[in-house]
Protein backbone atom coordinates (compact mmCIF):
# COMPACT_ATOMS: atom_id res chain seq x y z
CA UNK A 1 0.00 0.00 0.00
CA UNK A 2 0.85 3.64 -0.61
CA UNK A 3 0.12 6.47 1.84
CA UNK A 4 -2.20 9.16 0.15
CA UNK A 5 1.26 11.86 1.42
CA UNK A 6 2.61 9.90 -2.08
CA UNK A 7 -0.69 11.26 -4.35
CA UNK A 8 -0.03 14.54 -2.81
CA UNK A 9 3.26 14.92 -3.03
CA UNK A 10 2.72 14.05 -6.20
CA UNK A 11 0.53 17.11 -6.73
CA UNK A 12 2.48 19.64 -5.35
CA UNK A 13 5.56 18.72 -7.44
CA UNK A 14 3.49 18.92 -10.68
CA UNK A 15 2.44 22.28 -9.66
CA UNK A 16 6.39 23.07 -9.15
CA UNK A 17 7.15 21.61 -12.61
CA UNK A 18 4.42 23.95 -14.46
CA UNK A 19 5.71 26.71 -12.97
CA UNK A 20 9.13 26.31 -13.09
CA UNK A 21 8.97 25.43 -16.64
CA UNK A 22 6.95 28.43 -17.60
CA UNK A 23 5.06 27.09 -20.58
CA UNK A 24 2.07 28.39 -19.87
CA UNK A 25 -1.40 27.08 -19.35
CA UNK A 26 -3.13 25.72 -22.44
CA UNK A 27 -6.64 25.32 -20.45
CA UNK A 28 -7.86 28.42 -18.19
CA UNK A 29 -10.18 25.65 -16.22
CA UNK A 30 -7.35 23.01 -15.76
CA UNK A 31 -7.67 23.99 -11.44
CA UNK A 32 -11.21 23.30 -11.55
CA UNK A 33 -12.46 19.68 -9.94
CA UNK A 34 -14.05 17.97 -12.71
CA UNK A 35 -16.79 18.01 -14.32
CA UNK A 36 -17.51 15.08 -17.11
CA UNK A 37 -21.23 14.03 -17.95
CA UNK A 38 -20.47 10.38 -16.69
CA UNK A 39 -18.05 11.26 -14.12
CA UNK A 40 -16.22 8.24 -12.27
CA UNK A 41 -18.57 6.23 -10.06
CA UNK A 42 -17.84 3.96 -7.31
CA UNK A 43 -20.98 1.41 -6.07
CA UNK A 44 -20.92 -1.38 -3.61
CA UNK A 45 -21.82 -4.81 -3.14
CA UNK A 46 -24.05 -3.73 -0.46
CA UNK A 47 -24.21 -1.40 2.03
CA UNK A 48 -24.02 -2.97 5.50
CA UNK A 49 -22.00 -6.29 6.26
CA UNK A 50 -22.25 -8.00 9.20
CA UNK A 51 -19.04 -9.86 9.79
CA UNK A 52 -19.74 -13.61 11.34
CA UNK A 53 -16.77 -15.60 12.75
CA UNK A 54 -18.25 -18.90 11.24
CA UNK A 55 -18.00 -16.97 7.07
CA UNK A 56 -14.44 -15.95 7.53
CA UNK A 57 -13.82 -17.18 4.00
CA UNK A 58 -16.58 -15.36 2.44
CA UNK A 59 -16.61 -12.61 0.34
CA UNK A 60 -17.51 -9.67 2.69
CA UNK A 61 -17.90 -6.94 0.19
CA UNK A 62 -16.50 -6.05 -3.77
CA UNK A 63 -16.22 -2.57 -4.51
CA UNK A 64 -16.39 -1.52 -8.55
CA UNK A 65 -15.75 1.56 -10.27
CA UNK A 66 -16.22 2.78 -13.49
CA UNK A 67 -13.41 3.92 -16.18
CA UNK A 68 -12.23 7.36 -15.38
CA UNK A 69 -12.32 9.86 -17.81
CA UNK A 70 -10.15 10.38 -21.11
CA UNK A 71 -7.91 13.39 -19.98
CA UNK A 72 -6.20 14.03 -23.38
CA UNK A 73 -3.41 12.74 -25.43
CA UNK A 74 -0.71 10.59 -24.00
CA UNK A 75 -2.45 10.81 -20.57
CA UNK A 76 -2.92 7.49 -18.40
CA UNK A 77 -5.36 7.55 -15.33
CA UNK A 78 -3.49 5.32 -12.56
CA UNK A 79 -6.13 4.20 -9.86
CA UNK A 80 -6.06 4.39 -5.54
CA UNK A 81 -7.95 2.82 -3.19
CA UNK A 82 -8.50 4.40 -0.17
CA UNK A 83 -10.70 3.43 3.45
CA UNK A 84 -11.20 5.32 6.64
CA UNK A 85 -13.37 5.79 9.56
CA UNK A 86 -16.66 8.49 8.54
CA UNK A 87 -15.41 11.93 9.71
CA UNK A 88 -11.88 11.19 9.79
CA UNK A 89 -11.29 13.47 6.28
CA UNK A 90 -8.74 10.59 5.22
CA UNK A 91 -6.46 11.34 7.63
CA UNK A 92 -6.07 14.96 6.07
CA UNK A 93 -5.05 17.22 8.46
CA UNK A 94 -3.77 14.90 11.27
CA UNK A 95 -0.94 14.27 13.73
CA UNK A 96 1.89 12.48 11.96
CA UNK A 97 1.26 9.06 12.91
CA UNK A 98 -2.00 9.06 14.23
CA UNK A 99 -3.55 8.47 10.54
CA UNK A 100 -5.60 5.18 10.31
CA UNK A 101 -6.51 5.45 6.76
CA UNK A 102 -5.50 2.42 4.71
CA UNK A 103 -4.61 3.62 0.38
CA UNK A 104 -3.62 0.95 -2.13
CA UNK A 105 -2.50 1.74 -5.74
CA UNK A 106 -4.91 -0.32 -7.53
CA UNK A 107 -2.80 -2.35 -10.75
CA UNK A 108 -3.58 -1.06 -14.57
CA UNK A 109 -6.99 -2.47 -15.49
CA UNK A 110 -8.43 -3.29 -12.57
CA UNK A 111 -12.08 -1.87 -11.84
CA UNK A 112 -12.84 -3.78 -8.19
CA UNK A 113 -11.47 -4.51 -5.22
CA UNK A 114 -12.91 -6.89 -2.62
CA UNK A 115 -12.70 -8.61 1.39
CA UNK A 116 -12.79 -11.67 2.64
CA UNK A 117 -15.04 -11.28 5.92
CA UNK A 118 -11.62 -12.05 7.63
CA UNK A 119 -9.68 -9.75 5.78
CA UNK A 120 -12.39 -6.80 6.88
CA UNK A 121 -12.69 -8.00 10.29
CA UNK A 122 -9.37 -7.72 10.70
CA UNK A 123 -8.98 -4.46 9.25
CA UNK A 124 -11.88 -3.17 12.05
CA UNK A 125 -10.00 -4.50 15.06
CA UNK A 126 -6.28 -4.03 13.76
CA UNK A 127 -5.96 -0.52 11.53
CA UNK A 128 -9.58 0.82 12.86
CA UNK A 129 -8.90 -0.21 16.77
CA UNK A 130 -12.95 -1.12 16.81
CA UNK A 131 -14.01 -3.78 19.24
CA UNK A 132 -15.94 -6.63 18.33
CA UNK A 133 -20.03 -6.70 17.84
CA UNK A 134 -19.85 -2.51 17.05
CA UNK A 135 -20.95 -1.22 13.91
CA UNK A 136 -18.85 1.06 12.14
CA UNK A 137 -18.90 3.69 9.09
CA UNK A 138 -16.48 3.42 7.15
CA UNK A 139 -15.94 5.76 4.15
CA UNK A 140 -14.16 4.44 0.68
CA UNK A 141 -12.67 6.37 -2.05
CA UNK A 142 -11.43 6.03 -5.39
CA UNK A 143 -9.11 8.25 -7.21
CA UNK A 144 -7.93 8.34 -10.80
CA UNK A 145 -4.92 9.94 -10.69
CA UNK A 146 -4.01 12.00 -14.81
CA UNK A 147 -0.46 11.06 -15.25
CA UNK A 148 1.76 11.89 -18.24
CA UNK A 149 -0.12 15.16 -19.15
CA UNK A 150 1.27 18.36 -20.67
CA UNK A 151 -0.25 19.98 -17.42
CA UNK A 152 -1.07 18.90 -13.72
CA UNK A 153 -5.36 17.55 -13.79
CA UNK A 154 -7.23 17.46 -11.14
CA UNK A 155 -7.94 13.55 -10.06
CA UNK A 156 -11.74 12.23 -10.46
CA UNK A 157 -13.22 10.98 -7.05
CA UNK A 158 -15.47 8.94 -6.30
CA UNK A 159 -16.24 8.70 -1.94
CA UNK A 160 -19.32 6.31 -0.96
CA UNK A 161 -19.77 4.91 2.51
CA UNK A 162 -20.59 1.42 4.09
CA UNK A 163 -21.61 0.25 8.10
CA UNK A 164 -19.33 -3.26 9.14
CA UNK A 165 -20.32 -4.50 12.20
CA UNK A 166 -17.44 -6.74 13.28
CA UNK A 167 -16.90 -9.64 15.42
CA UNK A 168 -14.68 -10.49 18.24
CA UNK A 169 -12.03 -13.57 17.85
CA UNK A 170 -11.92 -13.38 21.17
CA UNK A 171 -9.17 -13.18 23.59
CA UNK A 172 -5.62 -14.93 23.29
CA UNK A 173 -4.31 -14.77 26.89
CA UNK A 174 -0.46 -14.46 27.16
CA UNK A 175 2.08 -14.76 30.37
CA UNK A 176 4.96 -13.47 31.71
CA UNK A 177 7.54 -16.03 33.20
CA UNK A 178 11.15 -15.05 34.61
CA UNK A 179 12.83 -14.41 37.52
CA UNK A 180 12.76 -10.69 36.11
CA UNK A 181 8.94 -10.18 36.40
CA UNK A 182 7.03 -13.63 38.47
CA UNK A 183 10.17 -14.13 40.54
CA UNK A 184 11.38 -17.08 39.49
CA UNK A 185 11.43 -19.68 36.47
CA UNK A 186 8.02 -21.77 37.29
CA UNK A 187 5.92 -22.06 34.29
CA UNK A 188 2.77 -21.95 36.56
CA UNK A 189 3.32 -18.56 38.36
CA UNK A 190 3.16 -16.51 35.37
CA UNK A 191 1.92 -12.43 35.19
CA UNK A 192 -0.60 -11.52 32.64
CA UNK A 193 0.24 -9.63 29.86
CA UNK A 194 -3.02 -7.37 29.47
CA UNK A 195 -4.27 -7.53 25.81
CA UNK A 196 -4.57 -4.41 24.42
CA UNK A 197 -5.71 -4.59 20.94
CA UNK A 198 -7.36 -8.73 20.43
CA UNK A 199 -4.73 -11.35 19.58
CA UNK A 200 -2.59 -8.21 18.38
CA UNK A 201 -0.72 -5.89 20.71
CA UNK A 202 0.35 -6.26 24.08
CA UNK A 203 1.11 -3.45 27.13
CA UNK A 204 2.22 -4.18 30.64
CA UNK A 205 3.38 -1.81 32.77
CA UNK A 206 4.90 -2.02 36.22
CA UNK A 207 7.78 -3.34 38.22
CA UNK A 208 10.47 -5.83 36.75
CA UNK A 209 13.87 -6.85 38.97
CA UNK A 210 17.26 -7.46 36.95
CA UNK A 211 17.27 -10.40 35.08
CA UNK A 212 15.04 -12.19 32.22
CA UNK A 213 11.66 -13.41 31.32
CA UNK A 214 9.95 -14.74 28.61
CA UNK A 215 5.98 -14.20 27.69
CA UNK A 216 4.32 -18.06 26.81
CA UNK A 217 0.69 -18.60 25.53
CA UNK A 218 0.00 -21.85 28.27
CA UNK A 219 0.87 -21.47 32.45
CA UNK A 220 2.57 -24.22 33.28
CA UNK A 221 4.17 -24.82 29.58
CA UNK A 222 7.91 -23.36 28.21
CA UNK A 223 6.03 -23.65 25.02
CA UNK A 224 4.62 -21.98 22.51
CA UNK A 225 6.36 -18.66 23.31
CA UNK A 226 7.16 -15.18 21.65
CA UNK A 227 11.07 -14.46 21.85
CA UNK A 228 13.39 -11.72 21.04
CA UNK A 229 15.65 -11.26 18.16
CA UNK A 230 17.53 -8.84 16.44
CA UNK A 231 15.71 -5.62 15.72
CA UNK A 232 13.73 -5.55 18.21
CA UNK A 233 11.56 -8.11 16.34
CA UNK A 234 10.12 -11.32 17.84
CA UNK A 235 8.98 -14.37 16.54
CA UNK A 236 6.64 -17.76 17.31
CA UNK A 237 8.74 -20.41 18.99
CA UNK A 238 7.21 -23.61 19.32
CA UNK A 239 10.40 -26.27 19.49
CA UNK A 240 13.52 -24.49 21.25
CA UNK A 241 13.96 -24.53 24.82
CA UNK A 242 14.77 -21.35 27.04
CA UNK A 243 18.60 -20.40 25.97
CA UNK A 244 20.19 -17.13 27.46
CA UNK A 245 19.57 -15.84 23.84
CA UNK A 246 15.91 -16.25 23.58
CA UNK A 247 14.81 -14.57 26.36
CA UNK A 248 13.81 -10.83 27.53
CA UNK A 249 16.66 -9.27 29.32
CA UNK A 250 16.25 -6.38 32.26
CA UNK A 251 19.16 -4.68 33.07
CA UNK A 252 17.85 -2.07 35.55
CA UNK A 253 15.16 -2.84 38.37
CA UNK A 254 12.69 -0.24 38.58
CA UNK A 255 9.18 0.47 36.53
CA UNK A 256 9.45 -0.35 32.96
CA UNK A 257 6.68 -0.44 30.19
CA UNK A 258 6.92 -4.12 27.62
CA UNK A 259 5.09 -3.63 24.72
CA UNK A 260 4.11 -6.13 21.84
CA UNK A 261 3.04 -6.49 18.30
CA UNK A 262 2.41 -9.91 17.20
CA UNK A 263 1.06 -8.75 13.94
CA UNK A 264 3.85 -6.95 13.12
CA UNK A 265 6.38 -9.09 15.03
CA UNK A 266 8.05 -5.95 17.23
CA UNK A 267 8.46 -5.17 20.69
CA UNK A 268 9.59 -2.95 22.75
CA UNK A 269 11.00 -2.35 26.23
CA UNK A 270 11.79 0.33 28.36
CA UNK A 271 12.87 2.04 32.15
CA UNK A 272 9.53 4.36 32.44
CA UNK A 273 10.56 5.52 35.85
CA UNK A 274 7.46 8.46 35.63
CA UNK A 275 3.46 7.22 34.89
CA UNK A 276 3.38 11.08 33.67
CA UNK A 277 5.46 14.62 32.62
CA UNK A 278 3.22 17.41 32.52
CA UNK A 279 4.74 21.26 31.21
CA UNK A 280 4.02 24.26 33.38
CA UNK A 281 4.77 27.94 33.32
CA UNK A 282 4.16 31.15 30.90
CA UNK A 283 6.02 29.75 28.18
CA UNK A 284 3.24 26.81 28.04
CA UNK A 285 0.70 28.47 25.29
CA UNK A 286 -3.10 28.44 27.56
CA UNK A 287 -1.80 27.40 30.42
CA UNK A 288 0.41 29.71 32.35
CA UNK A 289 1.40 29.38 35.71
CA UNK A 290 -1.39 27.12 36.76
CA UNK A 291 -0.70 23.82 38.28
CA UNK A 292 -3.72 22.35 38.29
CA UNK A 293 -4.06 22.75 34.35
CA UNK A 294 -0.57 21.70 33.31
CA UNK A 295 -0.38 20.26 30.26
CA UNK A 296 0.73 17.00 29.79
CA UNK A 297 3.08 15.20 27.76
CA UNK A 298 2.53 12.38 25.58
CA UNK A 299 3.90 8.61 25.96
CA UNK A 300 4.13 6.42 23.67
CA UNK A 301 4.71 2.30 24.61
CA UNK A 302 6.04 1.36 21.33
CA UNK A 303 9.50 4.24 22.19
CA UNK A 304 8.93 3.97 26.44
CA UNK A 305 11.58 6.29 27.42
CA UNK A 306 10.70 9.22 25.87
CA UNK A 307 7.67 11.81 26.51
CA UNK A 308 7.15 14.06 23.76
CA UNK A 309 5.06 17.37 22.98
CA UNK A 310 4.99 19.38 19.61
CA UNK A 311 3.60 22.17 19.46
CA UNK A 312 3.05 26.41 20.56
CA UNK A 313 5.45 27.60 22.71
CA UNK A 314 5.54 31.42 23.80
CA UNK A 315 8.96 33.10 25.36
CA UNK A 316 8.90 32.53 29.31
CA UNK A 317 9.97 30.07 31.62
CA UNK A 318 8.41 26.36 32.31
CA UNK A 319 9.33 23.40 33.96
CA UNK A 320 8.18 19.63 33.79
CA UNK A 321 5.80 18.27 36.79
CA UNK A 322 5.56 14.53 37.64
CA UNK A 323 2.69 15.44 39.84
CA UNK A 324 -0.17 17.06 38.56
CA UNK A 325 -1.88 19.94 41.35
CA UNK A 326 1.19 19.56 43.56
CA UNK A 327 3.35 22.85 43.91
CA UNK A 328 5.33 20.69 46.37
CA UNK A 329 5.50 17.38 44.58
CA UNK A 330 7.86 15.69 41.82
CA UNK A 331 9.93 18.11 39.32
CA UNK A 332 12.30 17.55 35.94
CA UNK A 333 14.06 20.90 36.20
CA UNK A 334 17.48 22.32 34.89
CA UNK A 335 20.46 21.96 36.50
CA UNK A 336 21.11 25.77 36.85
CA UNK A 337 18.01 28.25 36.74
CA UNK A 338 17.29 30.10 33.80
CA UNK A 339 18.87 27.83 31.49
CA UNK A 340 17.99 28.95 27.74
CA UNK A 341 16.72 26.74 25.31
CA UNK A 342 16.93 28.13 22.05
CA UNK A 343 15.97 24.97 19.82
CA UNK A 344 18.89 25.36 17.46
CA UNK A 345 20.91 22.09 18.51
CA UNK A 346 23.20 23.61 21.02
CA UNK A 347 21.01 23.82 24.31
CA UNK A 348 21.93 22.31 27.18
CA UNK A 349 20.48 18.84 27.15
CA UNK A 350 20.90 17.65 30.97
CA UNK A 351 17.95 18.00 33.47
CA UNK A 352 17.52 16.60 37.42
CA UNK A 353 15.06 15.56 39.56
CA UNK A 354 13.90 18.04 41.99
CA UNK A 355 11.93 16.01 44.88
CA UNK A 356 9.96 18.66 46.21
CA UNK A 357 10.19 21.62 43.02
CA UNK A 358 13.53 22.92 44.66
CA UNK A 359 15.67 24.81 43.87
CA UNK A 360 13.25 26.53 41.38
CA UNK A 361 15.16 26.27 38.57
CA UNK A 362 13.24 26.74 35.41
CA UNK A 363 13.81 26.93 31.33
CA UNK A 364 13.26 29.73 29.49
CA UNK A 365 11.77 29.88 25.99
CA UNK A 366 13.91 32.23 23.98
CA UNK A 367 11.68 33.07 20.99
CA UNK A 368 7.83 32.28 20.51
CA UNK A 369 7.33 29.20 18.14
CA UNK A 370 6.39 25.71 17.19
CA UNK A 371 8.95 23.27 18.37
CA UNK A 372 8.94 19.58 19.53
CA UNK A 373 9.87 18.84 22.94
CA UNK A 374 11.51 15.09 23.76
CA UNK A 375 12.56 14.18 26.97
CA UNK A 376 14.30 11.04 28.31
CA UNK A 377 13.45 10.45 32.13
CA UNK A 378 15.19 7.16 32.30
CA UNK A 379 18.72 8.57 30.77
CA UNK A 380 17.44 12.55 32.40
CA UNK A 381 18.14 14.28 28.77
CA UNK A 382 15.91 17.17 27.20
CA UNK A 383 15.82 18.12 23.57
CA UNK A 384 14.38 21.77 22.20
CA UNK A 385 13.42 21.12 18.46
CA UNK A 386 12.25 24.32 16.55
CA UNK A 387 10.42 23.18 13.74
Amino acid sequence: MKNIKNIISFIIMSLVLVSCEDKGIEDADWLKEPDFANPLTMTLSGNEVVLKKENEAANAITFTWTKGNDRGTGTTLTYFFRMDIAGNNFGEGSAPGTSTTITEEIPAGVFTKSYTVKELNALLLKNFKRPGDVATTLQVQIIARVDNGAQFQKPEVSTTTFIATSFSPGPLPLFMVGDAISGSWDYSTGKILPEKTERTIYNFTGDFSVGSFKVIEKPGSELPSYDPVAGNKIVYNETEPRTDDNVFKVAQAGRHSFYMDIDQGIYAFGYVPYENVYMVGNAITGIGWDIGKAKPMIWDPKNPEVFTFTGQFDAGEFKLALDLGNWGGRFLMPQVGGTVLKGDGNDITTMSLMPNGQPDNKWVVATAGQYELTINPAKMTIVFKKL
